[in-house]
C-alpha cells in the first residue's frame, strides 16, 4: 500500500510517501512544502492542493495519515492549521482516497513506544526504521510525516476498538484468545 504521511502547518507541511508491504516499509519520498513565501491564506492553500495533489499522480497513493491538530493556546494558529489541513484532506477526498486522522501521542507511540517522544527522539526513530542515511537530511516537518506514514502502517485495517474492561474484549473477539487450561483457541 503507498502511503502519504503529512504533517500540515500554515509556514512548512511536512510530507512523505511510504510503500508499506507487511511489515516493512520503504520511503519513496518526503519533503517540506514551504509556504513563508506567499502572504496570502488562499495562495498558500492553493500551493499545498496542488503540490499534494502531483504527488497522488506520481505515486498512485493509496491512503493518507494526517496529523490530527494540536490545540493550543493561540486561536489564530489553530485556525491556519485547520485551512491547512483542510488543503491536504480535499487533495485526497477529491482522488477517492481515505484518509485517517492520528494523535500526535499516537503517532510518537507508534515509532518510538513512547507518546511523549521528543521531536529528536521521532527523528531518530524514523531514520532507523526507514533506513534513512545520516548523510541525508531530513527536517522535523518531514520526520513527522514519516512517523504519520509509519503509524498508518501499523494500524491500517484494524480499526478503532474500544473495550470498557477484559471481558468485553474476550467475548468480542474469542477467535484470538487461545484458553491457558485448554491450549486452544475459544472459538
Amino acid at each position: 500500500m503507498v502511503i502519504l504521511g503529512i504533517d500540515p502547518g500554515s509556514r512548512k507541511t511536512g510530507y512523505a510517501v511510504l510503500n508499506a508491504e507487511k511489515n516493512r516499509s520503504e520511503v519513496l519520498e518526503y519533503g517540506t512544502i514551504t509556504l513563508t513565501d506567499l502572504k496570502l491564506m488562499t495562495d498558500k492553500l492553493v500551493r499545498l492542493f496542488e503540490e499534494l495533489g502531483e504527488l497522488f499522480v506520481k505515486y498512485g497513493i493509496q491512503s493518507v495519515a494526517v496529523e490530527a491538530g494540536f490545540y493550543g493556546k493561540n486561536a489564530q494558529s489553530a485556525y491556519k492549521l485547520g485551512y491547512a489541513r483542510s488543503a491536504a484532506v480535499l487533495a485526497a477526498a477529491l482522488k477517492r482516497v481515505e484518509v485517517v486522522e492520528y494523535s500526535p501521542r499516537k503517532i510518537k507511540q507508534a515509532v518510538t513506544g513512547n507518546g511523549n517522544a521528543s521531536k529528536k527522539q521521532v527523528k531518530y526513530m524514523v531514520r532507523n526504521l526507514l533506513h534513512i542515511d545520516n548523510k541525508e537530511r531530513i527536517g522535523e516537518d518531514e520526520a513527522d510525516a514519516c512517523a504519520a506514514a509509519i503509524c498508518h502502517s501499523q494500524n491500517h485495517g484494524r480499526g478503532t476498538r474500544n473495550y470498557k474492561s477484559w471481558k468485553e474484549f474476550v467475548v468480542r473477539n474469542k477467535h484470538l484468545v487461545i484458553h491457558e487450561s485448554l491450549g486452544e483457541r475459544l472459538a
